[in-house]
């Protein structure tokens, strides 16, 4: 089973354009990474404030929903699906990460772009297109669906005397 680095912004936006991945692709089953980056604390308040946890405070319940319906449905595809963040903003940092976690492919397509859900959010495009790994840019066209023929017969009345 392949592991499949996805980053979000924890929008259903974000869970849009991963199920458009999921639907096209025909390989094995998968787990799903969703991944999120943010900046180190820079102050001692920064680590016993409230704000020290900024991985806790982006998740929201929607968003938790919208991954458990995406796990339902391509039950077939998907082994499993969870988020893990990461702190620090360096290219090393990130590819201990890819290496400790065993990443196999980033999908990160072109034109997809994360908003900032937390002031220590982290936008990951820099160190992403460097990575060591299969990094997939395009979303993948799904095949469209044959569209069923309806066939239609024509019944004739015939009247007997």
């Amino acid at each position: 089973m392949k592991t499949i680095l996805f980053p979000t912004d924890f929008t259903p936006q974000s869970l849009s354009v991963l199920e458009q991945y999921i639907k096209s692709n025909a390989t094995l089953k998968s787990t799903v990474m969703l991944f999120a980056a943010f900046e180190m604390p820079d102050s001692e308040q920064d680590v016993i404030g409230a704000g020290n946890k900024p991985h806790l405070q982006v998740m929201n319940e929607e968003f938790r929903k919208g991954c458990k319906r995406l796990k339902e449905k391509y039950a077939g595809k998907i082994g499993n699906i969870y988020y893990k963040y990461m702190y620090g903003n360096t290219f090393r940092v990130f590819k201990n990460y890819l290496e400790f976690n065993e990443i196999d492919e980033i999908f990160f397509p072109d034109g997809y772009k994360l908003i900032q859900p937390h002031q220590r959010f982290v936008d990951p495009c820099s160190f992403i297109s460097a990575a060591p790994v299969k990094l997939i840019r395009e979303i993948p066209a799904v095949p469209a669906s044959k569209p069923k023929q309806v066939v239609t017969r024509k019944q004739e009345l015939s009247v007997s005397y």
